[in-house]
């Protein structure tokens, strides 16, 4: 792929990027409408277009280990993330969460969709699956038991956000469909019907995901040294797990031409999302040091997933 064909198929992404900073400077979007447009994604075209991409892979037991090694590499970079926050001494208890777990839902979709196609968003959704559990039974928890004195906080959210979520649960069935052989029947009048509609229902997920990436990106320039190195320091150590697993668990498992482009574009990805949205806001400087390490890491992937499709 040419340098012209990548900048063509990143470029609708782009442009709703840029559309959606540009109405919400202008007051064309107002907060409540970009809550409105994340749940929409999260609750129903993201999880439409997951759950035909994932029935229709022909599943194979080694996808498993894909999964245990995506999420073992998301909980070893938490734990150097608690480290070097010690080590650095950095005020804000945030910086693990922001360096593990990657924004898929929001982004990742829609990114490596633009760029090698919507039918190839089963590859992607092999190696989010790891990632997502991660973040929804490790992170999403953690961040919303700060603070919290009673015991069994952690389990309990991480029970509730698990099976509260359509993402997770679009996943679990989309997989259980494949490996019943849903794609037997996949010739058959209802199972087009019902691809075409969850189709469908899925094509404004990318557009949704740039005006709601666009309209946050808020800069605060009077202290921008620790967001920056944050979201570099991130992409470095994500990339290097990335290519440990390719070697050590695609190569061996013979999946690494199908799943090193999803991998690494994966392993760019800026931390979820989901930190703001269950963090607490009373710190005014982790709420700015949260909001602007995301802002970084969404423009350092954006650029880092076009690089991946030059070498991979």
């Amino acid at each position: 792929m040419n340098v012209f064909e990548v900048f063509l198929k990143v470029l609708p992404l782009l442009v709703s990027v840029v559309l959606g900073f540009l109405l919400y400077k202008k007051g064309f979007l107002k907060d409540e409408f970009i809550d409105g447009f994340k749940k929409i994604v999260v609750n129903v075209t993201l999880p439409a277009g997951l759950l035909i991409a994932f029935a229709s892979i022909d599943f194979k037991l080694k996808y498993i280990f894909v999964f245990l090694a995506v999420f073992a590499a998301c909980l070893l970079i938490f734990l150097i993330g608690k480290a070097s926050a010690k080590l650095l001494k950095m005020e804000s208890p945030y910086l693990p969460f922001l360096i593990s777990g990657f924004e898929a839902g929001m982004m990742g979709y829609a990114v490596y969709g633009s760029i090698y196609g919507l039918d190839r968003l089963s590859e992607f959704g092999i190696i989010d699956v790891g990632q997502v559990l991660f973040v929804f039974i490790v992170s999403v928890p953690l961040i919303a038991s700060m603070g919290k004195a009673e015991k069994g906080g952690f389990f309990k959210q991480s029970y509730e956000t698990a099976v509260n979520s359509p993402v997770i649960w679009s996943i679990i069935v989309g997989l259980a469909l494949s490996i019943l052989g849903i794609g037997k029947v996949s010739d058959s009048l209802v199972y087009t019907t019902i691809e075409e509609i969850l189709e469908f229902i899925s094509r404004p997920t990318p557009v949704l995901i740039g005006l709601v990436v666009g309209s946050g990106l808020r800069f605060s320039f009077s202290k921008m040294k620790k967001e920056t190195l944050t979201a570099v320091a991130k992409v470095v150590i994500s990339v290097l797990f990335g290519l440990m697993i390719n070697a050590l668990v695609l190569k061996p498992l013979g999946l690494d031409q199908m799943l090193r482009a999803a991998l690494l574009t994966m392993f760019v990805l800026p931390g979820p999302f989901v930190i703001p949205v269950f963090m607490k806001s009373g710190n005014r400087s982790d709420v700015e040091y949260v909001s602007n390490t995301l802002s970084i890491g969404t423009m350092v992937a954006l650029i880092g997933a076009v690089a991946v499709s030059f070498f991979v």
